[in-house]
């Protein structure tokens, strides 16, 4: 039973509408949080609550590089990216439904 709610708490995080776009968007590439919020026609501050729940479940990894965009040159700022666990758990998915 504790598999089972296991993944249906995952699918309830990864298929959000704004988190899924994401997830698709950070497979094409790892982005930084602006260009995410562009591409998504989102508020910053939103695509950030987001993304913290996506890392928060295991969906999404980031790390901190000094930025070379004119800019924000020389700050530290957060690129992400996803990991195996979408792949996973749309795989199982799949084969459950």
């Amino acid at each position: 039973m504790e598999i089972k709610d296991s993944l249906v708490m995952d699918a309830h995080v990864l298929f959000h509408p704004i988190r899924f776009r994401i997830v698709e968007l950070l497979a094409e590439k790892p982005r930084y949080i602006n260009e995410l919020s562009k591409a998504l026609g989102e508020d910053r501050r939103h695509v950030s609550y987001h993304l913290r729940t996506l890392e928060e479940y295991g969906f999404v990894s980031s790390k901190y590089e000094i930025s070379d965009h004119p800019k924000s040159r020389g700050k530290a700022i957060k690129r992400y990216w996803v990991n195996g666990k979408v792949e996973e758990v749309t795989s199982e998915l799949r084969e459950r439904l």
